[in-house]
């Protein structure tokens, strides 16, 4: 098992996949640069036509969201039902397609991220409490993971949406484990954290196991601290985490 630490931009993700018109979200997300994969073509040129075919359509004509709505390029991306996207995009399943969008528009607001076994994880964020004297409570679970944080960041419309990206999520149980906010009282177990702490950790990783053992502790909480840090720089910027199994690769 993996643990994915996303750090997001959720109010502007928020702001184009559930409120501006796709044609607004298009003409902002086409020239974005992201770091991380964005599988879809955010071109108005190849939008244009198609939302032109859906508006001729009878599932436009028959089920508008509004019946005084006449142009669909004014429905937020995250209200394109399934019959919609179907019409716009009879190549892909509506389902696919809906995962692929929402997927390029969250990587367009991932700020950073990192990733890294269960195992290593925990080891190096417990070892690190112990090294710099703090109490687990409010800052780690019971596993030495990164403790759950208040879930009002995550927006109830985008909510879906968010737990598709997570594999332990089950769509026949709702409210079931799912993707979450990482509490605030954890980032400062990391922020202030000096090498010297690194080192400390890496030392008694050494004691425990072997030299392989205590360099991906040391990677790991070097990574985490940068990842603190550019949290740290905004109060926009929210914490996600995610486990994944060994062969889900999100964000690659």
């Amino acid at each position: 098992m993996r643990i994915s630490l996303d750090v997001v931009d959720l109010l502007q993700l928020q702001e184009i996949w559930s409120r501006r018109p796709v044609v607004t979200a298009f003409t902002r997300l086409e020239d974005r640069s992201s770091l991380y994969a964005i599988t879809e073509n955010f071109s108005i040129e190849d939008l244009l036509p198609r939302l032109s075919r859906l508006k001729r359509s009878p599932a436009w004509l028959a089920r508008r969201p509004n019946p005084a709505l006449n142009d669909p390029g004014r429905v937020p991306l995250g209200d394109l039902s399934d019959e919609y996207l179907l019409e716009m995009y009879p190549e892909v399943p509506p389902m696919d397609k809906r995962a692929s969008l929402f997927l390029s528009v969250y990587n367009c607001y991932l700020i950073a991220n990192f990733k890294q076994t269960v195992e290593h994880t925990a080891a190096a964020l417990g070892l690190l409490a112990r090294v710099r004297g703090f109490e687990t409570a409010n800052r780690l679970d019971f596993s030495n993971l990164p403790a759950e944080g208040s879930p009002e960041w995550i927006p109830l419309n985008i909510t879906d949406e968010i737990r598709g990206l997570d594999d332990r999520y089950n769509p026949e149980e709702p409210g079931s484990p799912s993707t979450y906010v990482v509490a605030e009282d954890f980032w400062p177990l990391l922020l202030k954290a000096e090498p010297e702490h690194i080192d400390s950790v890496a030392q008694l990783a050494l004691e425990m196991s072997d030299a392989v053992f205590c360099n991906a502790l040391r990677d790991s909480l070097n990574n985490l601290t940068v990842l603190a840090h550019t949290w740290y720089r905004s109060p926009s910027l929210v914490g996600l985490c995610y486990m994944q199994k060994e062969v889900e690769d999100t964000h690659d």
